[in-house]
């Protein structure tokens, strides 16, 4: 899976980029066993996420342990996986404090950091695993 991490593009203004990040793979499930639950562990991640297995919504992490069951959302063999991960603006704004004033893209009325104030990282940082579990 590629992770996106957006501090480490080469391309300041992606550095301080607010939104969302898109990723996606195609995995291969083999037949599943009577009883078994398929997991999807996001490992870390800032701030929310939001993940579609073939297509259809299985649920959203904001808060650890980012796990997710998607057992009733996979197929035997391959399934399509989307995970998007929305940041906070945070970057945005230390981003807009380097920018000339009719520049800055966005605004607030309180800005509580500082130019060179380090920028938080953002993305999904995995590992993301696929864990099943056999219940017998």
């Amino acid at each position: 899976m590629f992770l996106l991490f957006l501090q480490h593009t080469l391309i300041p203004i992606n550095k301080c980029y607010i939104g969302f990040s898109l990723n996606s793979i195609s995995i291969t499930i083999p037949e599943r066993k009577p009883g078994s639950k398929f997991i999807l562990d996001l490992g870390k991640l800032t701030a929310m996420a939001r993940v579609k297995v073939n297509g259809k919504y299985a649920g959203g992490v904001w808060t650890s342990s980012c796990q997710l069951v998607i057992t009733p959302f996979l197929e035997a063999g391959i399934n399509d996986l989307e995970i998007s991960v929305v940041n906070t603006w945070m970057n945005r704004l230390i981003g807009n404090l380097k920018l000339p004033v009719d520049k800055r893209p966005t605004w607030s009325l309180v800005i509580p950091y500082k130019s060179d104030s380090p920028l938080q990282p953002s993305g999904l940082f995995g590992p993301v695993k696929i864990k099943e579990i056999n219940n017998i």
